[in-house]
């Protein structure tokens, strides 16, 4: 079973948050996949700080499971 991380970032004053982006990378695991989304979490808080905190901005996240379909 595989996973694909999909996210958006979101402003805590509006209550908008931009069109969802998937990460490129499939997971193998849910575990992984959580992980891999608070890994960008943390990045983008620490790359954008002084915008987060002007703009009350957060990154919401989520795997979804790949359904692969079946061929016959």
């Amino acid at each position: 079973m595989k996973f694909i991380l999909a996210f958006s970032i979101c402003s805590a004053i509006t209550g908008f948050c931009n069109n969802t982006a998937t990460v490129p990378t499939e997971y193998n695991s849910w575990t992984e996949c959580v992980n891999g989304g608070a890994k960008i979490i943390t990045t983008f808080t620490e790359r954008y700080e002084t915008k987060m905190n002007e703009e009350k901005l957060y990154v919401s996240y989520f795997c979804n499971e790949i359904k692969k379909e079946t061929t016959w």
